[in-house]
């Protein structure tokens, strides 16, 4: 079950409750620093909301976003509950109407997210999970190289499964598993650098592969509306190799150096008492038939959640799977409540015209003219990063890259040269919320928030500063401009 106390609890809630049982008279309540802090920051979106040059329901959808983005981010309150919130608000204050903030609880992505949340326990309710951990621990040898080893498997699941979901809801529980057999605690060095290592991998090096991010596949679709198709070896070839492969070795060294992981000395793995049963052999022929699915999805032109809600009935079917109808309570709800909110948030904005006029806005804003094609398309890509904090980065490129395209095209910037420097804006997500494959991973409670936040940060910086230049470059050598 992905289950982790600081999802649901905050830390100060937990200090609060000791406290209370201590001094039962005591009616005050007092709040840490990360509460005090979100608190001033939300009194200080509110006040600055009035100043913002838009209409009502655009300056309230606005100050919602970055009032969430606080909430999700410091943890006043529980995430689950901010996202409740939000859901409340949109309609309340009446920037949409109930039935089309709820109606984001019918998106694909949210029925995949449930869906690889029963799949994934293919891994953990069987001994599954155990035996893979336990295969892999026996190689270990070095830290330096095992923490490169797992950003690598990161690359090659966002090769074979196009949603980045359930790369991670397969991938967490054997890391998991792995971690416990290695007996380190939970926000240590070791069990945050496997994580992260894996995560960061598999989200950031998905944006040089056309099926495995969501914003690539928007950007894709808004070109060929504009009749430019662009094939996924083209793709690869224009972004893969420093926008892929480059940031993940960037993020590996990053992550090795930040937490400097140590694997224990001495590695005591009781292997030899997870049996390779029955139970087991139809948990791996179920997730092998997945994995089938969503590599071939351009083949068969199944979409994945119909593959995952297919596979997660044959999981729960008796003489099929190996699970039952009773493990659907052990599916993390209260996340789904928070990926509901985010595309309901993704919604409003468009709904409220607010993305239309803030991308006005930075349209007029950014001159392109009269500047070389290097500063062009660095420009494109650095003006869509910030907007990747208040919305969805799909709904940032179905947003942006129409107007850029414009803007491009009157300084003799190719659709190809503005899409894929818009999908190298999108790829840059410096918080946990901001990518549902984090949050999840952070469910887990095997890293912090801080340690996410962190470690995706100095990965975004070392994108923005050194990466993104390099690859202009790269793009320059191999005659894309």
């Amino acid at each position: 079950m992905l289950c982790a106390p600081t999802f649901f609890v905050t830390k100060g809630q937990h200090a609060n409750e000791v406290e209370s049982t201590k001094t039962p008279n005591r009616l005050c309540y007092c709040m840490n620093r990360n509460q005090s802090i979100a608190l001033a920051l939300i009194l200080a979106i509110v006040a600055l909301a009035f100043l913002i040059p838009l209409e009502t329901p655009e300056r309230v959808v606005v100050a919602l976003a970055l009032i969430s983005a606080v909430c999700w981010t410091l943890e006043p309150i529980p995430i689950p509950l901010t996202a409740l919130g939000l859901l409340l608000a949109l309609p309340v204050s009446g920037v949409t109407t109930f039935e089309s903030t709820f109606a984001a609880f019918g998106r694909p992505a949210v029925w995949l997210v449930f869906s690889g949340m029963v799949i994934s326990q293919l891994i953990t309710e069987t001994k599954l999970g155990d035996i893979l951990s336990s295969l892999i621990a026996g190689r270990l040898q070095h830290s330096t190289a095992f923490i490169l080893e797992l950003s690598l498997f990161g690359v090659l699941l966002a090769l074979l499964i196009p949603s980045g979901v359930v790369r991670v809801l397969i991938a967490l529980p054997v890391l998991t598993a792995l971690i416990d057999a290695l007996k380190a605690e939970r926000n240590s060095p070791l069990s945050a650098a496997m994580v992260l290592s894996v995560v960061c991998a598999t989200y950031y090096g998905g944006t040089g592969i056309l099926t495995a991010s969501v914003p690539n596949l928007v950007i894709m679709g808004v070109l060929e509306g504009q009749g430019h198709s662009v094939f996924w070896a083209e793709w690869a070839g224009y972004v893969f190799p420093v926008i892929g492969l480059l940031r993940v070795l960037a993020g590996a060294l990053v992550i090795i150096l930040l937490f400097r992981p140590k694997l224990p000395d001495h590695l005591n793995l009781p292997s030899a008492q997870y049996k390779f049963g029955r139970r087991e052999a139809k948990a791996l022929g179920l997730l092998l038939l997945g994995v089938a699915g969503w590599a071939t999805d351009a083949i068969h032109h199944i979409h994945p959640v119909v593959i995952g809600l297919g596979l997660s009935i044959l999981c729960m079917t008796p003489r099929i799977g190996p699970l039952c109808a009773d493990h659907l309570r052990k599916v993390n709800y209260p996340i789904i409540i928070y990926i509901g909110s985010v595309f309901a948030l993704g919604d409003a904005f468009v709904a409220s015209g607010a993305s239309e006029r803030l991308a006005e806005a930075f349209a007029a804003w950014l001159d392109l003219a009269d500047r070389p094609v290097f500063m062009q398309l660095a420009a494109i890509s650095y003006v869509v990063t910030p907007f990747n904090f208040l919305v969805d980065t799909a709904v940032v490129g179905g947003v942006l890259t129409p107007p850029l395209l414009s803007l491009g095209a009157a300084s003799g910037l190719t659709p190809l040269q503005v899409g894929l420097s818009v999908a190298v804006g999108t790829g840059m997500v410096f918080m946990p919320y901001q990518g549902a494959p984090f949050m999840i991973a952070y469910a887990y409670g095997y890293a912090t928030m801080r340690q996410f936040v962190l470690t995706m940060m100095l990965i975004c910086l070392v994108n923005l500063i050194v990466l993104v230049p390099l690859n202009l470059v790269y793009w320059k050598c191999i005659g894309l401009y």
